[in-house]
């Protein structure tokens, strides 16, 4: 199929619009938004789908908002070999018109539905609905890859191509095989239909008879149940009669043994009460014992906590005497120290002062050094500015020197030389044009004259004869680069400002020297001025001695030093190093010895402080020290005390409890009464040993102890016969209710089902596995067939791709003939992993490599994209406009687009404007 043209009347908001293509190659249809792009493939795909009478809400859509009018829209295009116009309108007026071209010249027409139905009909059969759907993209769908494996012209394409048949005669076959697998297998490999049901039937009546078997094992386990409880039962009654006799016998001997264990309780608690009052007269008399140790104790603490009192005190109050002695010798230090400092001071101020006068004695030296140096720099910078030759100038009237040489010495080997020589006494003229050197326009009597003809030299004796001899071609040409070099050396002269080569090298070789000397006096004027501007430097140094002249002197004549400069320029206007600049600069001279003795005298000093300042630091420990030994010894006066008034009170209270103790009982009346209770425990003890013996000859604390264990044996013997009793009664009522229930019968039954079930099943089994045997052997031998046929696809997208992104690009296709995955220089990804841009430019790779395919075949059709190629950076752009162009080459290709800068590499392209 080939679309030629589109026009669109009264169509959403195109009032009238008519669109041609080229029928193979590339157009781009360019138009801003909303000015109807999308709605030319809409209007395509609704001409051939609704009829005019429509009353789909599609048709109401296109309608224009407001306006009574029927949309309207007429398509040119080839079909089948066959050259159709199809109008169509709905709504207001409506009409349906189809013309068709036979490829012989014949025409036909169609009104109404007639046309509408012949249209549908021709549309269907020549063009494959999943390949027009997978060669149009619409809008916002230009990542989706496509999934063509249901196309048929591709199949049949690359079926062609590869030489291996998939459908055809093979089709029906497969058909049935693939329905017979579905009647028994889900596509996944799982049981289905009447298969899957008689499973489950087989399996309920396996369940049913294996329950029945269960029943009828169960009725069996019952009444070998039965028999064993029945024995079971009559060996517990036994065992629980003659038990029940020995618990009767133990009941007796238990009350002949109460009366000895009460007696012997009563005994028992008497010993404990006579213990527990030994155990309080025990307490009393060691309570007694402990006041009495404590205050005597606490007495003689006390009298030795006073004396430490009265030590600690005297101690304190030496220490104090100590600190006030060691804070007036601190004050005398400290009196010596400041004294000391000011000496210091004094020294240093007078080494400050000698020290400066040496710096400023320095600096003006070094100040005059400094306007030498200077004038040397402008004497050498002047030098320089006069002369216009460098090295590189030398180096190029070299150059131009040996080019006249060479030059002149190829004329002279290229061009006649003609010597000419006066012998008689009629005059020889010379003249001509081109000639080298001073040519003689007459020669005198034996004059000779040799010249290089580069041009024309014309030699006559007049009246008698004229010699003319010329050079030929090529002399012109080497004359010219005579008159060229000589040119270029003259003018390489003249910006030199010397006569000759020789001039211009004595001047470099001078402004090599000033060079030289402008940087030696540079070196020097950066040495002097290292540490700042010496001028800056003096004026300082002036102001201060200045100042500490008149401070020492105050009111005495003014500073020595007067008008030094203070600013470095200042000293650039001087040229001659013997300026009297500071002829009236007067500075006494001191004597050889001042600033060392100033210096001698400083030390002592600082010596002398240091002294002072190591006392000061002596005195200070010292008072530390006092301090510290007086706060200690104050503490532990304080310490001394609080011990002191502590022990007082302890023993008060002490001396308290005592004298509180002893008014109840007296120290006698204690000892007396623990002996007292002492005599009493030991009666009451042997008093138990005498029951305790009783008891143990009657066995009276092991008889309790036996009697219980015997009522829990007998416990547990009766509720084990009642456990058999209960188990024996429910035995007995499910054999009674087995024997009313037909159990045997019931598994009768159970077996034929099962046997009748598993016949029907193992049957359709063999079916469903020779269906499923089938189904796989077809399935392998078609996989194998598709690998086969989506090599001509996957190769063609292959090549290219690889006219975009380079030789190392690979794609692999999936079942359904789309593109899986994707290998670009050594790295493979799925699709869905690749960038937003990647994807749209694979899809747009694969669907040209799809028409490219069926381009030749009866079944193809255009490649439409809207709006597309908008993730691409310029490069690829760049690629991308290249294929659409060579893909145009093959199949027709439309684009609609409002950007039409991304599609302005694409060659040979048609560009439609639309305009709103």
């Amino acid at each position: 199929m080939r679309l030629h043209s589109l026009a669109l009347r009264d169509f959403r908001g195109v009032k009238d619009r008519i669109v041609r293509f080229r029928a193979l190659g590339t157009t781009v249809v360019v138009g801003d938004n909303e000015v109807g792009k999308s709605s030319l493939v809409e209007a395509f795909g609704l001409v051939f789908e609704l009829p005019d009478d429509s009353k789909s809400t599609r048709i109401r859509d296109i309608q224009p908002v407001g306006q009574d009018v029927g949309p309207e829209v007429t398509a040119e295009l080839s079909l089948g070999g066959r050259e159709l116009t199809y109008s169509k309108r709905w709504l207001k007026n409506r009409s349906t018109e189809l013309t068709i071209v036979e490829p012989d010249g014949r025409r036909q027409s169609w009104t109404g539905r007639e046309a509408h139905n012949e249209a549908e009909r021709l549309f269907h059969e020549n063009v494959d609905p999943v390949l027009w759907q997978t060669l149009m993209v619409s809008q916002g769908q230009s990542l989706v890859l496509p999934t063509p494996a249901d196309a048929e012209p591709l199949i049949t394409a690359v079926t062609a191509e590869s030489g291996t048949p998939v459908d055809g005669a093979s089709m029906p076959l497969v058909t049935a095989v693939e329905h017979e697998y579905l009647r028994y297998w889900t596509p996944r490999g799982k049981p289905t239909g009447d298969y899957a049901r008689s499973a489950k039937a087989v399996s309920a009546a396996e369940l049913a008879a294996a329950q029945a078997l269960q029943a009828m094992e169960e009725v069996q386990s019952d009444i070998r149940r039965a028999e064993r409880l029945n024995l079971d039962l009559s060996d517990v009654d036994t065992r629980l009669s003659d038990h029940l006799k020995s618990v009767e016998e133990l009941r007796e001997r238990k009350k002949a043994t109460d009366e000895i264990l009460l007696r012997r309780d009563s005994v028992r608690s008497r010993a404990e009460t006579a213990r527990a009052r030994l155990e309080n007269h025990t307490r009393t008399r060691l309570d007694r014992e402990r006041l009495l140790d404590e205050v005597e104790r606490f007495t003689k603490f006390e009298a030795e906590l006073a004396a430490r009192r009265a030590d600690a005190d005297l101690v304190a109050k030496t220490a104090a005497e100590m600190v006030q002695a060691a804070e007036a010798a601190l004050a005398e230090v400290v009196e010596l120290k400041d004294l000391r400092r000011t000496d210091v001071q004094a020294a240093e101020r007078r080494v400050s002062d000698l020290m400066d006068r040496a710096e400023l004695d320095r600096l003006l030296v070094q100040q005059t050094e400094l306007v030498d140096v200077r004038a040397r720099i402008a004497a050498a910078g002047t030098i320089l500015d006069r002369i216009k030759v460098d090295d590189a100038i030398v180096a190029a009237l070299e150059d131009a020197r040996a080019a006249v040489v060479e030059a002149r010495a190829a004329l002279a080997a290229g061009v006649p030389e003609v010597s000419v020589r006066r012998l008689g006494a009629e005059p020889v003229e010379l003249s001509g044009t081109g000639l080298d050197g001073e040519v003689p326009s007459e020669l005198g009597f034996d004059e000779a004259a040799e010249v290089l003809v580069s041009g024309e030299l014309v030699i006559g004796v007049p009246g008698q004869l004229e010699v003319t001899v010329r050079a030929g071609g090529e002399a012109a040409t080497l004359r010219s680069r005579v008159d060229d070099a000589v040119r270029r050396e003259k003018d390489l002269l003249k910006k030199a400002g010397v006569k000759d080569v020789a001039a211009a090298r004595e001047l470099l070789r001078k402004a090599d020297t000033a060079t030289a000397e402008l940087n030696e006096a540079r070196r020097t004027e950066k040495s002097l001025t290292a540490g700042g501007d010496p001028g800056e430097r003096i004026a300082v140094l002036t102001a201060r001695l200045g100042a500490d002249e008149e401070t020492d002197d105050a009111g005495g004549k003014q500073a020595a030093v007067e008008g030094v400069p203070g600013q470095m320029s200042l000293f650039e206007e001087f040229a001659s190093p013997h300026d009297t600049l500071f002829d009236d600069f007067e500075m006494p001279e001191p004597e050889a010895d001042d600033l060392a003795g100033a210096q001698r005298t400083l030390d002592s000093a600082r010596e002398a402080l240091a002294e002072a300042e190591r006392l000061l630091s002596d005195a200070e420990f010292a008072v530390a020290q006092a301090r510290k030994a007086a706060d200690e010894d104050r503490s532990e006066a304080q310490n001394a005390r609080a011990r002191s008034e502590l022990a007082g009170e302890r023993l008060a209270a002490a001396a308290e409890a005592l004298e509180t103790a002893r008014a109840v009982l007296d120290d006698d009346g204690v000892s007396a009464a623990e002996t007292e209770a002492m005599a009493e425990v030991e009666t009451v003890l042997d008093e138990l040993t005498v029951v305790q013996g009783q008891a143990d000859e009657a066995g009276a604390d092991q008889v309790a102890g036996e009697l219980t264990h015997a009522l829990a044996v007998a416990t547990r013997l009766q509720g084990e016969r009642d456990t058999l009793r209960d188990a024996l009664r429910t035995t007995e009522g499910r054999l009674e209710q087995s024997g009313r229930d037909g159990l045997a019968t019931r598994r009768d039954l159970a077996d034929l089902e099962l046997a009748a079930v598993r016949a029907e099943h193992d049957s359709l089994a063999r079916r469903a596995e020779a269906a499923r045997r089938v189904y796989e052997t077809l399935s392998r031998h078609r996989a194998e067939a598709q690998t086969k046929y989506s090599e001509p696809l996957q190769t063609r997208i292959e090549s290219l791709g690889r006219s975009v992104y380079g030789p190392s690009f690979r794609v692999w296709l999936d079942d359904d003939l789309a593109v899986a995955e994707r290998e670009l220089d050594g790295v493979r990804l799925r699709v869905d992993a690749l960038s937003t841009g990647a994807q749209e430019q694979l899809a747009i790779i694969t669907r040209l490599a799809i028409s490219h395919l069926v381009s030749t075949g009866e079944g193809s059709v255009p490649v439409i994209f809207d709006d597309a190629l908008g993730w691409s950076d310029k490069a690829r752009l760049r690629d991308m406009g290249a294929l659409l162009g060579r893909a145009g080459d093959h199949g027709q290709i439309i684009i609609l687009t409002c950007m039409p800068d991304r599609y302005e590499y694409v060659p040979k392209a048609t560009f439609i404007k639309l305009d709103a």
